[in-house]
């Protein structure tokens, strides 16, 4: 495993994909930790992300973990898709993670809530109420985080917005084959800002996949813009990025 310093980020780049769940599942389990021996409840975001298939069943495995203490927010949503609708992020948390560990609550985005601007609200008064203290991410093939696609709004200090999807986050859902029909991929989302995703004193990013990696080259090694919204990572106190082989093979050597 190699170890890098971009800004205020540090990045690992592990040997390979699967190595990245374990690394990643031990930074948030000793974060758990830190938090729960000053607070007696915990809240923290968790995005579904690439890495789902390495760090889930790594976080799924530990026993330190006290859930029981532990509430979840998830980051983004599809507008108009109900979250017990199997395509929605709120579902496929709750089968590859929740529904294992058990937290004190989960609180999914409403996508189908109308009007939208009451859940808006709703989101908002939660997340003022619980200050998640950790943030757990993913990175998009466009360099977004959650729905933040390019251009990314950095000076707001909303927490939730109704966005519109870009064509590559679109055709990037559509690969994954959530909707059955590709067609009926949501053209409108709702997500966490940047501001309130980054705000947590503890941010974990992972990424794997090779077609991230212009993406990952992009954030770590150009300038900080709202064009590549993950570099904003680079600024970030107390963010680790968490990289396999394949996304960190455009970097340039140390």
């Amino acid at each position: 495993m190699e170890q890098r310093t971009y800004g205020t980020l540090d990045v690992q780049i592990h040997d390979t994909d699967e190595d990245i769940g374990p690394a990643a599942a031990e930074a948030l389990a000793e974060a758990i930790k830190a938090e729960l021996a000053e607070k007696d409840e915990i809240s923290i975001i968790m995005a579904l992300g690439a890495a789902q298939p390495y760090f889930f069943p790594a976080i799924i495995a530990r026993d330190d973990i006290e859930w029981s203490k532990i509430t979840v927010f998830h980051v983004d949503t599809y507008m108009g898709v109900a979250d017990e609708r199997p395509e929605s992020g709120a579902s496929r948390m709750r089968k590859h993670l929740l529904d294992h560990v058990k937290p004190k609550e989960f609180y999914p985005m409403l996508g189908d809530a109308e009007p939208v601007e009451d859940e808006l609200a709703r989101y908002t008064k939660l997340y003022d109420e619980h200050k998640p203290c950790l943030t757990v991410v993913g990175i998009g093939e466009s360099g977004h985080l959650a729905f933040n696609d390019p251009p990314a709004d950095f000076t707001t200090t909303e927490v939730i917005k109704a966005v519109i999807l870009d064509e590559t986050t679109r055709n990037q859902i559509k690969k994954r084959g959530f909707f059955e029909n590709p067609d009926d991929v949501p053209h409108y989302g709702l997500s966490l800002t940047m501001h309130a995703l980054l705000k947590p004193k503890r941010v974990l990013a992972l990424v794997h996949e090779e077609p991230k990696a212009p993406a990952v080259k992009r954030m770590l090694e150009g300038p900080i813009s709202i064009m590549c919204p993950a570099s904003l990572l680079t600024k970030t106190e107390g963010a680790t990025l968490y990289l396999g082989p394949q996304t960190a093979s455009l970097l340039d050597p140390v």
